[in-house]
C-alpha cells in the first residue's frame, strides 16, 4: 500500500513520546508513505526553534516528499471541478492539491482531522486508522 500522509498525522508523530506508537509509525509498517511539499511547508512554518526544525527535517527523511509542478495544475483543477460537480462541495486550493496529488499518484490519504471532509469528496480512498489495512 501507498499512503499520502496529511499534516495532522505528521504532527502527531513529531509530538508523540518515543515509545508511543503513532499512526505514521503504523503506516510505515504497512506501506510506503508520502507527503507533499505543502505539508512540509506547514510543518516548518509551525516550528519555533532550531530543534523543532531539525525534528521536522529528520521526520521528512522517512517519508517521501512529493513536489508540485506546472503539469499538475490543470489536472488538479479538473479533479476539484469534478468533485464540486458531483458532491456540491466547494473545494479549497489546498484540498485541490492534496486530493489531486493522491488521485494522480494513486495514493490513499491518511488523516484524522480531515477524514470526514476528504471522505465526503469521494475522489480517493481516505483512511483515519491502520486497522482496516492488511499487513503486507
Amino acid at each position: 500500500m501507498q499512503f499520502l500522509i496529511e499534516t495532522d498525522v505528521l504532527k502527531e508523530y513529531l509530538i508523540a513520546a518515543k515509545a508511543e506508537e503513532s499512526l505514521l509509525r503504523k503506516a510505515l509498517t504497512k506501506g510506503v508513505c508520502y507527503t507533499t511539499m505543502y505539508n512540509a511547508l506547514e510543518l516548518f512554518r509551525a516550528t519555533m526553534t532550531n530543534e523543532e526544525s531539525d525534528a521536522v527535517l529528520q521526520m521528512l527523511m522517512i517519508v517521501r516528499v512529493l513536489g508540485f509542478n506546472a503539469r499538475y495544475a490543470q489536472n488538479f483543477s479538473e479533479i476539484a471541478a469534478e468533485i464540486e460537480k458531483n458532491t456540491g462541495l466547494s473545494v479549497t486550493h489546498r484540498e485541490s492539491m492534496m486530493i489531486g496529488m493522491a488521485k494522480i499518484s494513486k495514493l490513499s490519504i491518511l488523516t484524522k482531522d480531515f477524514f470526514e471532509r476528504y471522505n465526503a469528496m469521494k475522489a480517493v480512498p481516505v483512511l483515519c486508522s491502520m486497522e482496516e489495512v492488511p499487513i503486507p
